[in-house]
Parts: C-alpha cells; structure tokens; sequence
C-alpha cells in the first residue's frame, strides 16, 4: 500500500486538512516529518508520495513525477523561512552563518541570495533546530517552519530577513518551497493517481475553510488563530505557470552554484515520456 508523507509544519496542513481531519476518505498510511526526513524517506522508498523540499526534485532527476495542482508557494514574503543576523546581510562575508538541517531547499536559496544577489561567501555550520542552539556559534542563524514564525527578534540579532520576500524583490516570482512529488514506477501508475485525486479532494476541501482550521487548529501549532490565517495566506498552493517559471529560475541559480548538476525538465504524474 502507498504511504503519504506528511510535513509537520503548519504551512502543509491546507492541502492535507481534509485527509488529516478524516473530512475526506483516505486508505493510505500518512507518515509524519520535517522536509529532510520525508526527502530522506521518499528517495529511500519508505514513502511513495510527499510534499517534498522542491530541490529534491532537482537532486534526484529522473526519478520522481510531480503531482499537478500541488505546490507551497510564497507569493513574497513567506513568515517562516528566517535569517537572523548580527550584521546587515551584505557584511556576512567570511562570517558565520548557522544552517539548520531541516530544510535543504531554503538552504540552497538562502546561498543564492547570499552568494548570487550580495557576492557574499560566508563560513557554513549545520545545526539541528529546536535541540541545538547555535546563538553564540554564529554570525547569523536560518530558521524554518513554524519555529521560525513564532520567533521573537532578540537584540543580539538585530537585523531579520525573509527569505521569500528577499527572493521576490530580486526575481520578481513567487518562491516554490516545496512539491508533492511520487516515488514514481509504472506499475503503480493506477494508484499513484488515486492519491492524487484525493489530494486535490482535500486541498479543494481546505482552501475554502482557512479561517475555519485556522480557528479550530491554532493550538496544535502553538500559533494564533490570526497569524495562522494571515501565514496561510502569503501561499500559493498552486502549480501553474507562474509557479513552475519561479521553479526553473530558482534550478537555474542552483545549477549556477553548482548545488545541483543541471536544470531538469519538469515531469508529472500520467506523463507518457
């Protein structure tokens, strides 16, 4: 039987509202997880289907199909992908910067906007977010997920930076974090797209109802009802043509830095090729 990754964060739960909540019938076992566990497990086999770091995608090419429909996109700002710094961002060169080990996506863009847009090359160290604290480690620390959107800006580090919103005012595009992507093989082609639908049946059941869960699932998330809403509300859950022409400008600045090989061609699901 498939398994459906799950991503913790609240920023997944509109699509997955209605399977979560059982408001829309799912046979298949959800597996819960940060985004680099679920990478982990997706390019592992241990799960068949995941919204997925959308670089995943890009680092294993070939191997995946893109279910249509589905995306976590930020219009601009995004709330929950984070730089704190002790210095303005143009001034990290050869400074420590404190990368958490949840999220390879936002690490690969917070080096393009660093690398890229500022010409900055700063020292990397990896920390696990929420058990380490690398505050007295570093220059600046990336924070993702709801850790992030719930965090408050500390004197030490004065000067706090969205990624999404950085990203935007340099390209113009949305930013798409992550995709659900299907651990894809022929022979199940029938059931991969059973899943599918009723991804789209959940994400057509949630996205009318965000004030609704945001109200009724506030406190699971430690997030209030309001900032849930207003955080909800910065995505696109789309993956239309503005969003696939951000995800290949975005594979064309990883390529650049060399983070992946090359620029894939987008596959989805009941493609033939």
């Amino acid at each position: 039987m498939l398994k459906l990754g799950h991503i913790i964060y609240s920023n997944c739960f509109p699509i997955h509202a209605g399977i979560v909540t059982g408001a829309v019938a799912c046979p298949y076992p959800v597996v819960p997880g940060i985004p680099t566990e679920l990478n982990r497990a997706l390019v592992e086999g241990k799960i068949d289907v995941s919204p997925s770091s959308s670089i995943e995608y890009a680092t294993n090419p070939g191997k995946y199909r893109i279910l249509s429909g589905l995306s976590i996109t930020s219009r601009n700002k995004v709330m929950s992908i984070l730089l704190e710094s002790r210095f303005p961002i143009a001034e990290l060169n050869n400074r420590t910067v404190a990368l958490t080990t949840a999220s390879a996506t936002s690490v690969v863009l917070l080096r393009i906007i660093l690398e890229l847009f500022n010409g900055v090359n700063a020292d990397f160290m990896l920390y696990e977010q929420g058990v380490e604290d690398p505050y007295d480690q570093a220059d600046a620390v990336l924070t993702i997920g709801d850790l992030a959107l719930k965090r408050s800006q500390t004197p030490r580090f004065p000067h706090a930076y969205d990624l999404g919103e950085l990203w935007h005012r340099q390209t113009g595009l949305p930013f798409v974090f992550a995709l659900w992507q299907a651990n894809y093989q022929k022979s199940r082609d029938a059931e991969l797209k059973r899943l599918h639908a009723i991804l789209q049946e959940s994400k057509r059941y949630g996205m009318p109802r965000l004030r609704e869960l945001a109200d009724r699932h506030a406190g699971e998330f430690g997030i209030a009802a309001d900032m849930l809403l207003q955080y909800w509300n910065c995505f696109s859950y789309d993956l239309g043509p503005e969003e696939q022409k951000a995800l290949l400008t975005y594979y064309g600045y990883a390529a650049e830095l060399g983070a992946i090989d090359a620029v894939p061609d987008l596959r989805f699901l009941g493609e033939t090729q």
